[in-house]
């Protein structure tokens, strides 16, 4: 019997580095999980390089944390990448059967989704996936796998995923510099959409949505397939900006405050007790109540997703399937009852 394979998913993240081993047994079709760990990052900003040194210092923490607890050593990754510079696109590809058998064969799939793959695109980008939607065969829709079907026409529609080939050769430098090698480069909502989102919720009519750091991550997903996605620059970070202006208190105690006693709606605050607050100088402690703090809080989730809503006006999908939150900012208490009432989801 093959040994299982262990595998490390790095995750660039919007603020933070993530690493994550796993044992991947292929003849049984699992993967469990080893270890993880995940390190903040000054180098990174919405999921883009600003510091080479300071990415590769927090790359080879996470990694180093990840061995540690699993007792293992790692040398290739594959990288999880997320941030503004990923633009998306649905196109269209078609192939003619010219044999006189007409069998569609793997290699005729093959070359109907590269047709597809034709998109006006910049010398700066590369494209990092081309995701089937599903194929028509002699104008025939909905067919899942035309392979062993016969016809002469066969068409695919896709999603396509680029990024910004300079950001990805940043991520890709860093990682190396750490002393790691990129084996394949993934858009991180890609990745999570397979965890997070069942095959009925896909195939229903869904909604995902990964609130990061700094970047907010959105897609839909209709008969099985991803049919839009979008990266919005806003997210849990400029939550806790607000905090911190608005007490003229450091950042990292506004996060503190924020996990501790944040909360989105007001049916949610209690109007009783207090929030002891610290100045920037370590002085200057006051109190504040827990519904002014739902005043600093609600605005900016309220143009979270109003964004979600505002990227949606190019989505023709409805979600009958409802939507999936995840992300660390979506743990702020009420984010899912908020989510309800603010994202338009029909």
């Amino acid at each position: 019997m093959a040994k299982p394979e262990i595998i490390a998913g790095l995750d660039m993240g919007s603020g933070k580095v993530t690493c994550v081993l796993a044992s991947h047994d292929p003849a049984a079709g699992k993967v469990r999980i080893i270890s993880g760990a995940s390190i903040p990052c000054k180098g990174l900003k919405g999921g883009v390089v600003v510091s080479i040194p300071e990415t590769t210092k927090a790359v080879a923490l996470a990694m180093e944390e990840a061995e540690e607890k699993g007792g293992e050593v790692i040398r290739e990754v594959l990288m999880g990448v997320r941030g503004t510079h990923i633009t998306t696109y649905n196109n269209r590809g078609a192939y003619n059967i010219a044999r006189t058998d007409r069998e569609i064969t793997a290699d005729d799939v093959a070359s109907v989704i590269e047709s597809a793959k034709a998109i006006p695109m910049s010398s700066d980008r590369e494209i990092l996936h081309v995701v089937p939607q599903g194929f028509s065969l002699d104008r025939q829709k909905g067919v899942p796998n035309p392979v062993g079907m016969e016809g002469s026409l066969l068409e695919v529609g896709v999603h396509i995923v680029t990024a910004s080939s300079s950001h990805i050769n940043n991520l890709h430098r860093a990682v190396s510099q750490a002393g790691f090698r990129v084996i394949d480069t993934v858009y991180s909502l890609l990745a999570l959409g397979e965890v997070v989102v069942s095959p009925e919720e896909k195939d229903l009519g869904c909604l995902l949505v990964d609130i990061g750091d700094q970047s907010v991550s959105v897609g839909s997903y209709y008969e099985g397939s991803l049919r839009f996605s979008r990266e919005l620059g806003i997210g849990g970070y400029h939550v806790t900006r607000d905090i911190a202006y608005a007490l003229h208190t450091s950042m990292s105690a506004a996060q503190a405050i924020k996990e501790k006693h944040g909360a989105v709606l007001s049916s949610l605050v209690d109007d009783e007790g207090a929030i002891s607050v610290v100045g920037l100088d370590g002085r200057n402690k006051r109190e504040i109540k827990p519904r002014e703090l739902l005043d600093y809080i609600q605005p900016r989730v309220e143009e979270i997703y109003g964004k979600v809503n505002s990227a949606l006006q190019n989505c023709n999908y409805a979600f009958p399937g409802g939507a999936v939150l995840t992300g660390g900012g979506a743990l702020l208490r009420g984010m899912p009852e908020a989510a309800e009432q603010m994202l338009e989801l029909q």
